[in-house]
């Protein structure tokens, strides 16, 4: 006897039978009609069964239905036509408890609130009593396309793609790590005794950080324990090619978002004199990271601060070579923290320090992208394009013209010989933001689209672990902090979900 399969319902969000439009005409809008003649076709051609509040069945109590219905459907339509306070909560609802799956539509004309703009919004031609056939077929067929992608699982919630987290940071923290979530668990430190342990049996049976190295970095947990066994060797801290496989091991944790252990080698490391310039860099990060307070980035500075300092004492000539390329990245990284500094303390004279570091990091790495020096240009698009949200935040003015001309250069900024793919990922994301704050809102989102698909292919690279996961972390945070700042939030709103989904 075979199984037959139970099809899935989509949970359907609208007002019931006839209301009235809010322009006092005294006319009604037949929502029932917009039911049977849209949703329940569109729903059924698309796979599912469609079902709404006032059709189920039962004594319990409806709005304990009603949120199991918004937190657990794999799809949720909502009508926004007519702007009903219940479906609008209800919307709401669904976006803070489920990050996928939600389908918007409403009739033309209607003036949405910015919020909702963030979102796709299917929109239908409907009088209130009649509709056109030819708009029905329309509609009908990208209802179900819209429903059907929306049924893979598609990231949509503006909530969960502008927000790192969804819980405060503090409950975030202290929520355990998901079953079949570590690899993007920062600071997945719940599994830190059995890392302990595997570390212990690894050195118990003579393995050696050499010998593991590639095999087990390949995702947190082995990372992880490959750092715990690092820490509690007497490595040969003058062999070089050691020294550096524990340097290599500690930005791949920093990439991995695992900053307090990273930070625990780049100090064991600093402490014999072996942390190079662009690990010093790294742990600077790492430090604000795992520090999120002013205290902690105001130490990340000064770790930044000791590298450029050292850089101008051994290369004093700054036209060589290797003087630019010292110099763009000590600048590009004293700059993003100088910023996070600002975050924190809100002053304006932080905020104009904030904003002359920037000015040297584009400075100094547009000379090194000049040479053919700087093989990430992802540094480059980024410092201009925080420049820019700076300066309008200096000046109180989103509107502020961008007489810098930051988003033109970004978005000229072409791949050269040997970049790296990293920063070529970064570039795309970048260049989509500025296309967008540009008004070119087809270009940003093909922008965005073509390189969440290149990031892919570049995923499965243990070389490239940061790609999906740190990077659209990173990206989705200035997302959150300078929205306000931005032009186009829609089409914006759009990127983040990408960035959201991209890391799953």
């Amino acid at each position: 006897m075979v199984a037959m399969s139970t099809p899935r319902e989509c949970f359907v969000v609208m007002p019931y039978g006839s209301k009235p439009f809010g322009d006092g005409s005294g006319r009604l809008y037949d929502f029932e009609k917009v039911w049977r003649v849209l949703i329940a076709r569109a729903v059924r051609e698309a796979g599912m069964v469609p079902v709404r509040s006032d059709q189920r069945e039962g004594s319990g109590i409806v709005h304990t239905e009603m949120f199991r219905d918004l937190r657990d459907r794999e799809v949720v339509l909502a009508d926004l036509s007519l702007d009903n306070p219940n479906v609008f909560y209800e919307l709401g609802i669904r976006h803070v408890m489920n990050a996928a799956g939600t389908v918007l539509i409403c009739r033309h004309n209607a003036n949405l609130p910015f919020d909702v703009r963030l979102s796709r919004v299917i929109f239908y031609d409907f009088d209130g009593q009649n509709f056109d056939w030819e708009e029905v077929e329309r509609v009908v067929k990208t209802l179900k396309l819209t429903l059907a992608d929306a049924a893979t699982g598609r990231p949509d919630s503006p909530v969960h793609a502008l927000l790192e987290s969804v819980l405060p940071r503090a409950e975030a923290a202290a929520q355990p790590v998901a079953a079949g979530a570590p690899e993007l668990a920062p600071d997945a430190e719940p599994c830190d005794a059995y890392q302990q342990l595997c570390a212990a049996a690894w050195r118990q049976r003579g393995d050696t950080l050499d010998q593991l190295f590639d095999e087990q970095r390949t995702n947190v947990f082995g990372s992880r324990a490959l750092a715990h066994l690092a820490l509690t060797t007497d490595l040969p801290w003058g062999n070089d090619p050691e020294v550096d496989r524990c340097r290599r091991l500690a930005n791949h944790l920093n990439d991995g978002q695992q900053y307090r252990l990273a930070n625990r080698l780049y100090e064991a490391l600093r402490q014999v004199n072996r942390l190079n310039r662009g690990s010093q860099l790294a742990y600077a990060t790492s430090y604000s990271e795992a520090h999120d307070d002013i205290e902690g980035a105001r130490h990340a500075i000064t770790i930044a601060q000791q590298a450029l300092d050292e850089a101008e004492a051994q290369l004093p000539d700054r036209d060589s070579m290797e003087g630019v390329i010292a110099r763009a990245e000590c600048h590009r990284r004293l700059a993003g923290l100088r910023q996070w500094y600002w975050q924190k303390s809100q002053l304006p004279a932080d905020l104009d320090a904030a904003i002359r570091s920037f000015d040297d990091a584009v400075l100094w790495n547009d000379r090194a992208r000049q040479i053919g020096a700087l093989k990430h240009p992802g540094f480059l698009a980024q410092a201009r394009l925080k420049l820019l949200v700076l300066l309008r935040i200096r000046d109180a003015s989103a509107e502020r013209p961008d007489h810098e001309r930051h988003r033109d250069a970004i978005v000229a900024l072409a791949a050269q010989p040997n970049d790296d793919v990293k920063g070529l990922s970064y570039l795309g994301w970048f260049q989509a933001l500025a296309l967008a704050d540009l008004g070119q809102n087809d270009a940003a989102l093909r922008k965005a689209r073509t390189t969440q698909v290149d990031d892919a292919a570049l995923r499965a690279n243990a070389e490239h672990w940061e790609i999906g996961r740190r990077q659209y972390a990173l990206i989705r945070r200035f997302i959150e902090q300078y929205l306000p700042y931005l032009r186009h939030h829609g089409v914006v709103g759009q990127i983040a979900q990408l960035l959201q989904g991209g890391g799953r």
